[in-house]
């Protein structure tokens, strides 16, 4: 009796209404959120840098080659290599000056590729992926091209000499044919010029056809031996803003942000504890000030200590710190007042909810999956979420990239907007609601 009184009181109900409701959301929300990959890698720009003026047609045959939407063509390498930095194209694929009289004189040139390493390693493994498939098939391709005109040529200039006699040969009896009919009987050339009209063309044509059948034979056996030859061209790949090799260092910025914001997701849930203590003795204003004033010192001393740890085990230098700890501070604080909004409005049974927005962060923070392949409800909320500004900023401090002070100026306003809706819930919500656990039997 007494068991079936404890399963059936509230605190029992509402974990199981917990487990399915999270088990449920959760799954949906990783499930539909990496759906983007491999799936929408088509939606990211790519860019052929083409500085070879004679190499036109193989451009146009890489830029049909690529799997992807957006394919950007110039011919600066250099603005190439900006918009690469700044996480607007993901791959450049630069044929260089002089690339195809290169080919024909029997050097190797460089056939280049520059990747960005500074962004999600789905993308870098795309990336590299796209880079090295496409090196071997135009390398392949230019290598039986060459070597096929290399083999089949001597055969070609023979089949050209012999063609050239077999002409000669029939200029020769074509004018023997025609004093023979010069000295017919008048009445019997006419009919005499039409048959050898007739037997003319008809030579014609068949000699042509033999011919056409002969060079075709002499390209498809000379296609054949030059499949195996060396390759002619050397496929490089340029690794800009070097990452280290492990996965932990291409997750580093994820994974710091996400420590991060699940540290303030418990930090807001102990603090709205003191809030509300002091809310009825001091005044909740004065109460909220107290409360903003000591999420800026945790913000600052917890941001320090814990981007010391971040570059000491990553192994980054001075400057790196100084980015680092600009952004994690920024980061603490702005999670700390996002997490604030539902227990300001809510209570502590507002932290439930906090979880589920942290699944939201961790899809929308971009950490594994770039904005540009996300799915429109995922895009739609990423600048509404901390950790992709943290992120994003985080990427570039570790290991190179521009915007930074963009995602700062970002994360700054988007905390100003947050402050101003704890200050509305404060004004509006007289009475802090302290949840009673005795309550839930």
């Amino acid at each position: 009796m007494k068991f079936k009184q404890f399963i059936s009181s509230r605190g029992p109900v509402l974990a199981l209404f917990v487990a399915l409701m999270y088990g449920i959301l959760v799954f949906a929300i990783y499930f539909t959120g990496y759906h983007a990959m491999p799936n929408n890698i088509d939606k990211l720009t790519v860019t052929v840098v083409n500085q070879d003026k004679n190499s036109k047609q193989l451009a146009k045959q890489i830029k049909k080659a690529l799997p992807y939407n957006h394919i950007k063509s110039t011919t600066d390498l250099g603005k190439a290599k900006q918009q690469l930095n700044k996480r607007k194209t993901y791959l450049i694929i630069d044929i260089p000056k002089n690339f195809s009289k290169d080919v024909s004189a029997n050097k190797q040139p460089n056939f280049n590729f520059y990747i960005n390493e500074s962004t999600q390693t789905s993308i870098v493994s795309a990336m590299k992926s796209t880079a090295t498939t496409l090196g071997n098939s135009v390398n392949q391709k230019l290598t039986i091209q060459k070597g096929t005109l290399m083999i089949a040529k001597p055969q070609l200039a023979k089949l050209s000499t012999e063609l050239k006699q077999e002409q000669a040969t029939a200029q020769t009896k074509l004018a023997q044919e025609k004093q023979t009919i010069a000295a017919a009987p008048a009445n019997q050339q006419a009919a005499l010029t039409a048959k050898l009209k007739q037997q003319t063309g008809a030579s014609e044509s068949s000699a042509k056809t033999a011919a056409t059948n002969k060079k075709n034979q002499i390209i498809s056996s000379a296609t054949k031996e030059a499949t195996p030859l060396a390759n002619n061209i050397k496929v490089k790949i340029h690794r800009e803003n070097k990452v280290k090799e492990g996965l932990n260092y291409s997750l580093a910025p994820f994974i710091a942000n996400l420590a991060i914001y699940l540290g303030a997701l418990i930090g807001t849930l102990l603090l709205y504890g003191t809030y509300a203590k002091f809310a009825p003795i001091i005044g909740r204003f004065k109460s909220f000030a107290n409360l903003e004033i000591t999420m800026v010192l945790i913000s600052i001393i917890a941001s320090a200590i814990v981007t010391w740890a971040i570059t000491a085990m990553m192994g980054l230098g001075t400057s790196q710190y100084l980015n680092l700890w600009l952004t994690h501070m920024l980061m603490i604080f702005a999670s700390l007042n996002f997490n604030s909004i539902l227990m300001l409005l809510m209570g502590q049974i507002g932290s439930s909810i906090n979880i589920f927005f942290t699944m939201l962060q961790v899809v929308a923070g971009a950490g594994m999956i770039p904005l540009a392949t996300m799915n429109g409800f995922f895009s739609a909320i990423h600048g509404l979420m901390p950790m992709y500004y943290g992120v994003s900023a985080d990427f570039n401090a570790m290991y190179g990239g521009t915007g930074t002070t963009s995602l700062w100026t970002g994360l700054i306003i988007l905390t100003i907007c947050i402050l101003i809706i704890n200050i509305i819930i404060v004004a509006i919500r007289k009475r802090q609601p302290m949840l009673d656990f005795s309550k839930l039997s």
